[in-house]
């Protein structure tokens, strides 16, 4: 039987800190049900407390639905976009556990689909073996690299990548300069003609205004209410000619996020 693959749940401590309220919160009004007049909390409490409770789980599950069904449907609408013929060179930045890394990966056949990330183990429980491990359940380890780095200080060189993906991660990095750095970086490792595909919870219009200022075109593959935010997908094509490169700027920081 073949192991089912782990993408893991978005803000796993917050989901699980619904959970365990919800179901604190339902207690009275479920020992109530069972036994009535056995607890001492006065009955307007403990309707609140059940509403509040409610609340909280519907929260809960919709965070679950949101990680486990409604971004994969996002990672196809996304890969789909980039239009891979399967030679291409693709780079994951922010991988996690590689959701939109194996479903590039899916999509060639002598191309390669290349992972990075800081691993922050608190967002999504990610870490490297992971990633590696489900690319492996899919069968797609031979065409799947992993590795540890900044998508602020990308360790590529220029125009190194056809295409380039990036899911529910630019949001997490804390400064607007340190995230207008990361989504230049995108574009500096992206080669002339090639598409990059972003989804995110927050900052999507300054992402498309760097990548418009750097002479990209930019349209939007639409948006979707997950983890009951307005997120939004982008597409950005670099032209084929007539682009001015970009350079790094000496000295400049790198960010850790």
């Amino acid at each position: 039987m073949k192991q089912r693959t782990k993408y893991g749940i978005d803000a796993p401590r917050v989901v699980r800190a619904y959970i365990v309220f919800g179901v604190l919160l339902a207690l009275p009004a479920l020992i109530d049900l069972t036994w009535p007049g056995s607890t001492l909390i006065p009955a307007p409490w403990r309707i609140g407390a059940a509403l509040f409770a409610a609340l909280l789980l519907a929260w809960a599950a919709v965070m679950l639905r949101s990680s486990l069904v409604g971004k994969m449907r996002v990672r196809d609408r996304l890969v789909d976009a980039l239009a891979l013929s399967g030679e291409e060179r693709v780079l994951d930045a922010g991988c996690g556990l590689g959701l939109a890394l194996i479903g590039c990966a899916e999509k060639l056949t002598t191309g390669k689909a290349i992972g990075i990330d800081l691993w922050a183990a608190h967002l999504s429980d990610n870490n490297p073996d992971a990633a590696w491990a489900n690319a492996v359940m899919e069968g797609v380890a031979d065409r799947v690299e992993v590795e540890t780095g900044d998508i602020t200080w990308l360790p590529f060189a220029d125009a190194a990548f056809d295409a380039v993906i990036s899911m529910t991660v630019i949001h997490n990095i804390p400064s607007q300069k340190a995230r207008d750095q990361a989504v230049r970086e995108i574009i500096r490792v992206l080669k002339p003609g090639g598409r990059i595909a972003i989804f995110d919870l927050l900052h999507t219009a300054r992402y498309a205004e760097i990548l418009r200022q750097a002479g990209l075109t930019v349209e939007s593959l639409g948006c979707d209410l997950l983890w009951l935010w307005p997120c939004r997908s982008l597409l950005a094509r670099k032209p084929e000619a007539g682009f001015q490169a970009i350079r790094r700027p000496s000295g400049t920081e790198v960010f850790s996020w």
